[in-house]
């Protein structure tokens, strides 16, 4: 039975890829052939554009910035609560978790690998569940206020009036995560109470199935993600460290389309490409495929090809979807590789000492 269900979870895994290649290869296509049909600019254009070196260097620069925030969170959290200082290990948990992010549905597999990752890196339960939840909750909040502000002060520079829909449907759905997290935390029974009443009312009109299992599994993750708060909350300064790292991390990755589309022969303003990346990101939150493959892809293009002097859209997409997901992609199968190798070596190593 047990080998049956991991072939059945392996092909299972393999269907997603599949799909996921095939969703990507239509998307490019789209985008491509749209792009050749543009007038004065196109995907066959580009050896006639004379190409902005020095903005490819600034994108990478905030990819830079993105990935050490992001580390900077991971190192602080294990320092405070290991006293250990470990770039390496705070590195590697990033990674893994865009990785995993970037191949499973909805962006699943991201946090649970990184609760592995931490366990097997020889930390306790406790410290290996509260850093990546912790984490994640002050990356969610961050983002709904970054989000909140710019589209309260700069809504109007954004004009895709459907998007704009999608995104503010998508924040809602955003902001829930961290919402129910915190309110579990303060109310345990009440929200465990509220919860397991929206479950077997959804029974009852057939919508789930099982709903006291399903209810039990939900309370007992949101009972891991309280302890995991309250494992921390004791430490306001670096809440707020953490909170800082996060907005610089959001900021440093909504201003990257701008410095790739200026590579690409763009004259774009910076507020007006940063806004409307908010709202792509916001956007796609609620589309269930790897890494918003596909919903990403095709916004870019919506959004910034109608923009004037735009410049090679389709490239800059391209190289955009590089810095922010293929890069991690990349990254985590050379680190998953790197690492099963250092250990086949290592048990041989031991097993010749014997």
């Amino acid at each position: 039975m047990a080998e049956a269900g991991a072939q059945q979870k392996k092909k299972r895994s393999w269907i997603w890829t599949v799909l996921f290649i095939i969703l990507n290869v239509g998307i490019l296509l789209w985008t491509g052939l749209s792009e050749l049909k543009r007038k004065n600019s196109g995907a066959a254009d580009l050896q006639d554009v004379e190409i902005q070196w020095i903005f490819f260097v600034l994108a990478a620069l905030c990819f830079i910035t993105t990935l050490v925030a992001e580390s900077g969170k991971f190192y602080s959290l294990i320092k405070q609560l290991t006293n250990k200082k470990d770039w390496s290990t705070s590195l590697k948990v990033t990674i893994y978790g865009h990785y995993y992010d970037n191949i499973t549905p909805s962006g699943a597999g991201g946090q649970p690998f990184q609760i592995l990752y931490l366990k097997r890196r020889g930390m306790t339960d406790g410290a290996a569940l509260a850093i990546p939840v912790y984490a994640f909750l002050l990356q969610q909040i961050s983002f709904v206020v970054v989000a909140v502000l710019f589209f309260a002060f700069f809504g109007h520079l954004f004009q895709v009036s459907a998007l704009k829909v999608t995104a503010y449907i998508g924040l809602v759905f955003f902001s829930l995560v961290p919402f129910f997290i915190i309110l579990s935390a303060a109310f345990p029974k009440a929200v465990g109470k509220m919860i397991m009443a929206l479950i077997r009312g959804l029974a009852a009109i057939r919508i789930i199935k099982n709903p006291e299992a399903l209810g039990e599994k939900v309370l007992r993750q949101l009972q891991e993600y309280s302890q995991a708060i309250n494992y921390i909350n004791r430490h306001r300064s670096l809440t707020l460290e953490m909170f800082l790292l996060s907005i610089l991390y959001h900021l440093g990755r909504a201003s990257m389309p701008f410095f790739i589309l200026q590579a690409f022969g763009g004259h774009v303003n910076w507020l007006v490409v940063t806004v409307a990346t908010l709202y792509i990101y916001a956007a796609i939150t609620i589309v269930p495929t790897p890494g918003g493959a596909g919903a990403a892809e095709a916004s870019f293009y919506l959004v910034f090809a109608d923009l004037p002097d735009s410049g090679l859209v389709f490239w800059a997409m391209l190289v955009w979807r590089f810095f922010g997901d293929y890069i991690y992609i990349l990254g985590g199968i050379i680190l998953t590789a790197t690492e099963y190798t250092q250990e086949k070596l290592k048990a041989r190593r031991q097993a010749k000492g014997k």
